[in-house]
C-alpha cells in the first residue's frame, strides 16, 4: 500500500473538521488512541500480544443540581485479547458498563474475532463482535409526572438486546487507521405495552500517524471521529512519547471541551498506566467542569498455540 497516499487517508478528515460538527451523547474516552480493540473489532489481537486492560471515566464529575445530585457520567470497560494463530487471526472479550444518570445505566458483554492479513508492512485486521446489551432502568430514583402512570414501576427493571459490531483496522510501523460501527443491528429493549426503546448505531473512523523525531521522541497527530449518521462528534490531538517509558499529550473534543494525557510504561512496556483530565470549555451550564480518566494496560508475549507466534516490534506498539 502506497505510504503517501495512507498518510493522505488519515489526515483528510483534519480538513473536514473544520466543518461545523456538534458532540453527541455516547461513551467516550479521550486516551482512545489507547483502546482500539473497544472501538474497533478489526483491532483483536492485531498487537501481537495477549494484553489486559481497564477504561474507567468519571464524565462531568461532581456534577450536582437542586433537584438531582450526583448526575455525572461513570464508564468503565474491562477487555482482555490476543491473537490466535489457528484462526488466522485474534479473540477477545470485553466488559463495559456507562451510568447515563441514577436513572439509567447500559452493560455491554462482547466476543471479538478478528482475521488478519498481512499486505507487505502492513497489517489488516477484519473483525466482528457479537454479545448482549442490558439497559438498567432505576426506577427508585426516577420522578414520574403522572404519579399514577402504570408504565412506571416502583422496582427496578433490566432489559436485554443482541449486540453486534464490525470494523477494519489497518496497522503499520508508523500508522493506524480504523473504521468500524458498533451496535449494527440497533439494540432494541422491549418494555411493557409501549414500542421498544431503540438504541442506534455508532460510526467511528480513527487515525494515527508517528513522526519519530530522533531515536528517543516520537509525536504522534491522532484523529477521532464518531457520528450516529445524525450528529458528528470530532476529536483532535496530539501524542509526544519519549523513550517508549512515559508520553503526554493534548486532546480537543469540537464543541465540548479540552483533554490533557500524561503516562508512563515500566517493566520494559509490560504495564501502561495513563491519566487523562478534560476540562469543559462549551456548554458548562449544564455540565460539570471537569472529567478524569485512568487506564492500566498490562500486556504479554502471545500464548503459544500451534505453530510459533511472530513477535512484532514494540516501536509503535500503543
Amino acid at each position: 500500500m502506497n505510504n503517501k497516499l495512507v498518510v493522505k487517508l488519515v489526515f483528510l478528515p483534519f480538513f473536514l473538521a473544520g466543518l461545523n460538527s456538534y458532540g453527541q451523547n455516547i461513551p467516550q474516552f479521550t486516551q482512545f488512541v489507547f483502546n482500539n480493540f473497544y472501538n474497533n473489532a478489526g483491532a483483536t489481537g492485531i498487537s501481537g500480544k495477549t494484553t489486559f486492560q481497564a477504561n474507567i471515566r468519571s464524565q462531568y464529575s461532581g456534577y450536582t443540581n437542586d433537584l438531582y445530585p450526583g448526575g455525572e457520567n461513570l464508564s468503565t470497560v474491562f477487555s482482555a485479547d490476543l491473537p490466535f494463530n489457528k484462526l488466522k487471526g485474534g479473540l477477545g472479550v470485553y466488559f463495559s458498563n456507562n451510568n447515563y444518570s441514577q436513572i439509567q445505566s447500559k452493560t455491554e458483554a462482547v466476543i471479538n474475532y478478528s482475521y488478519h492479513k498481512r499486505l507487505n508492512s502492513n497489517l489488516l485486521g477484519f473483525g466482528v463482535g457479537v454479545g448482549l446489551n442490558s439497559l438498567n432502568l432505576k426506577y427508585e430514583n426516577y420522578i414520574a409526572r403522572d404519579s399514577e402512570d402504570p408504565l412506571v414501576s416502583n422496582l427496578n427493571q433490566t432489559l436485554i438486546s443482541p449486540n453486534l459490531n464490525a470494523g477494519v483496522f489497518l496497522q503499520n510501523p508508523i500508522y493506524q487507521i480504523g473504521l468500524s460501527i458498533k451496535n449494527i443491528t440497533e439494540a432494541k429493549y422491549k418494555k411493557g405495552t409501549l414500542g421498544p426503546i431503540t438504541e442506534g448505531r455508532t460510526i467511528y473512523l480513527n487515525g494515527k500517524y508517528d513522526l519519530g523525531l530522533g531515536y528517543n521522541l516520537d509525536i504522534s497527530p491522532m484523529l477521532m471521529l464518531k457520528s450516529d449518521l445524525q450528529q458528528i462528534s470530532t476529536e483532535l490531538g496530539v501524542l509526544v512519547n519519549y523513550k517508549q517509558n512515559l508520553w503526554g499529550g493534548v486532546n480537543y473534543r469540537w464543541s465540548d471541551a479540552i483533554g490533557f494525557m500524561a503516562g508512563t510504561s515500566i517493566l520494559q512496556n509490560k504495564i501502561k498506566i495513563g491519566y487523562a483530565f478534560d476540562y469543559v470549555l462549551i456548554g458548562v451550564n449544564a455540565k460539570s467542569n471537569t472529567s478524569h480518566e485512568v487506564l492500566l494496560r498490562y500486556a504479554l508475549n502471545p500464548i503459544k498455540i500451534g505453530k510459533k507466534t511472530i513477535i512484532r516490534t514494540p516501536r509503535y506498539n500503543f
